[in-house]
């Protein structure tokens, strides 16, 4: 029997390149997302749709109850206007609070005396601050010292699920993603640079994209679906909370990886200043975990952008 998946916010970026993955698996796929297009999802023959935010209490008991899920993989957060993660907490924190703190809440305390479902979730680097706060690497124990509304959001529910899980055994996993980049992206913020350097570089036209210069921590999305894959085919009990594998680079630096890759210098960058700066994880424990190996670099990353456009 196909094992049945609830994907919620199973239609950003990261969720649409999940689906693609689960479908060729044969899971049994059901999406929760208010903005998802039935049309756009139909080769992946999803069983369930709930077309509307976890914000609607009423349906999303129906939903966290129509069938006895397997897994629950959670990717939902405030996005705003498809501004950034982190600008949209700035401009609406109640909102980012509501969605990615209170309504995760809700979901996982629907699911507080089901120890069979296996929920997994999506946090992020930003909940450790920025790097100067610490010396070297950054493990799952080191301090949690968040310097934004996005990131103070990821602390209050990794905190959530660490008492769901002393107080009632609930399996649950948390990765803390860096930005995630590749094809099909569509929200702006650092990552939306990024995206224009590939589009522009396939079509050959010069440009100059406003970025700041700081390190960039990034993760292309193959990889990033891969570890998900990964933490949901694994019969091992899996840690609370993960960091994530990451290559480290900068603006200038990716402009001259899609140069190079089209043998043109139609790419520079325009220097918006110094941005945040976030540590750098110590991924050890998750790459032992669940055996993961990381595929892409910054050169396979672009090479491989380029290629699928």
């Amino acid at each position: 029997m196909k094992k049945k998946i609830l994907l919620i916010g199973g239609y950003g970026f990261l969720g649409r390149w999940l689906i693609k993955s689960l479908y060729k698996e044969n899971y049994d796929i059901s999406v929760l997302d208010p903005k998802l297009s039935i049309k756009k999802l139909k080769q992946y023959n999803i069983q369930f749709y709930f077309k509307f935010s976890t914000s609607n209490n009423l349906e999303l008991r129906k939903a966290l109850n129509k069938v006895k899920w397997d897994y629950v993989i959670c990717l939902a957060a405030w996005g705003g206007n498809g501004k950034g993660l982190l600008k949209a907490a700035d401009e609406n924190f109640k909102e980012a609070m509501q969605i990615n703190v209170n309504n995760f809440r809700n979901i996982l305390e629907e699911f507080k005396f089901n120890k069979k479902v296996k929920i997994i979730w999506s946090s992020s680097t930003v909940v450790f601050g920025e790097e100067n706060d610490y010396k070297g690497k950054v493990t799952e124990k080191s301090r949690l010292h968040p310097s934004t509304n996005y990131g103070l959001t990821k602390v209050l529910a990794e905190n959530i699920t660490a008492y769901y899980i002393k107080n009632f055994e609930m399996n649950i996993t948390g990765i803390r993603f860096p930005i995630i980049i590749g094809p099909e992206l569509s929200y702006r913020g650092v990552a939306s640079g990024i995206s224009d350097m590939a589009n522009f570089a396939k079509i050959s036209k010069k440009s100059k994209i406003p970025m700041v210069s700081s390190a960039l921590d990034l993760i292309y999305i193959k990889d990033a679906v891969s570890i998900l894959l990964k933490i949901i085919n694994s019969n091992k009990k899996t840690n609370y909370i993960y960091n994530c594998p990451s290559f480290r680079t900068n603006a200038k630096k990716l402009a001259d990886a899609f140069n190079k890759k089209i043998n043109k210098k139609i790419i520079t960058i325009k220097n918006l200043g110094i941005g945040a700066t976030y540590p750098i994880m110590n991924s050890n424990l998750i790459k032992n975990d669940i055996k993961f190996t990381q595929k892409y670099n910054l050169n396979r990353t672009v090479s491989d952008w380029y290629e699928s456009l």
